[in-house]
């Protein structure tokens, strides 16, 4: 768990390390209550004092996810980064990187900010993409292997509606989880993980945070426009299943958290399968048909798809019903970009080629 280690302190030292740094915020019954539900994700992800950064747009999440870090972590080992896409107007971003920066500053935190390094397109994607690159550039300049994000139980009721309505399975269903590998890929070396302390943490909960602190956060209007499909789930989708039932998203996340119990059950089998009844040679897998013929297709789907994912491949849905169907059937074979699935009398055959098939 964790990354980069700046050394190690004592419970005792660690303790004074923390209480030595003061802001002039509110402390009562309320705030520590909800600044402890945030100390246990970070204590069991983080060692004691390793530096991370926190992604912060001025807005309510972000900036509570903010102030219960650093009230949690030991002085000097936060790093707020404000990320400004240059899609708003500079009016409104200009508030946001100052009110940022002041916060950091009464939290005892560093804070740096970025902006995209080529223009954008404007849609949902590109967006996403340059903040990634820009916060995991900010984690590598900082020492810090983990970033900590502000998304909510709200979020994670929109991300299950989405993955759902788009085609998930099993594992798109479970939403996001607590920590989990970088979303995007690029030219860096190591990338950091992300860690979500909020995760369970309803937006009402957060507001009413915020409004014992006395924080007004920033507000992007940007959020409310229903050209991008998480703004409409949100202003639209959630409110009519409200209507059905006043907790549905705290029932929808709780669905996700079963999600990832039941797929990391399903791929530890399949992974114990895997290592019984195949073997991996020069761009070649093959699995024994008649061990697997048995099992449940939801194992063997994963099994075929780690096979793949072995030699390079990746299967679409639709490819690995088919894998299905050839494991069945003699002879049987589904062509995929770079390889192919075949099954022959013993075994089905998971092939990376060497060069295109002309």
């Amino acid at each position: 768990m964790g990354g980069a280690v700046h050394g190690l302190a004592s419970g005792d030292e660690l303790e004074r390390l923390v209480k030595s740094r003061s802001d002039d915020l509110p402390r009562n019954r309320r705030t520590s209550a909800f600044e402890r539900r945030v100390a246990s994700v970070l204590e069991a992800h983080l060692s004691q004092v390793e530096h991370v950064v926190v992604a912060c747009s001025g807005g309510p999440d972000s900036v509570a996810a903010l102030i219960a870090t650093v009230r949690n972590r030991p002085s000097g080992s936060v790093t707020a980064v404000y990320f400004d896409h240059q899609l708003r107007q500079a009016t409104e971003t200009e508030g946001d990187v100052a009110f940022v920066a002041e916060m950091a500053n009464r939290l005892g935190a560093c804070f740096v900010s970025g902006v995209p390094s080529v223009p954008l397109a404007g849609d949902e994607a590109s967006a996403r993409e340059a903040r990634y690159r820009c916060l995991a550039e900010m984690c590598a300049a900082h020492g810090a292997a983990v970033c900590v994000t502000g998304h909510t139980e709200d979020d994670q009721a929109e991300t299950v509606l989405l993955r759902l309505a788009r085609g998930s399975g099993l594992r798109g269903a479970g939403g996001m989880h607590v920590r989990a590998s970088w979303p995007t890929s690029g030219i860096l070396d190591a990338f950091p993980e992300l860690l979500r302390p909020l995760l369970a943490v309803s937006r009402a909960e957060i507001e009413g945070y915020l409004g014992v602190l006395g924080i007004d956060a920033r507000l992007d209007h940007t959020n409310e426009l229903v050209i991008y499909a998480r703004n409409r789930v949100r202003s639209r989708v959630i409110p009519e299943l409200e209507q059905f039932n006043s907790r549905a998203k705290r029932h929808l996340a709780a669905f996700a958290e079963r999600a990832q119990l039941d797929d990391e059950a399903l791929e530890a089998w399949a992974e114990h399968e895997f290592e019984e009844h195949a073997t991996v040679e020069d761009g070649v897998v093959n699995l024994t048909r008649s061990a697997l013929r048995p099992l449940l297709p939801a194992i063997n789907t994963r099994v075929v798809r780690l096979a793949a994912r072995k030699i390079g491949i990746e299967l679409t849905s639709e490819q690995l019903a088919g894998a299905l169907t050839a494991l069945g059937r003699t002879g049987y074979a589904v062509s995929v970009e770079g390889g192919e699935v075949r099954s022959g009398p013993l075994y089905l055959v998971v092939r990376r080629f060497r060069s295109p098939i002309t």
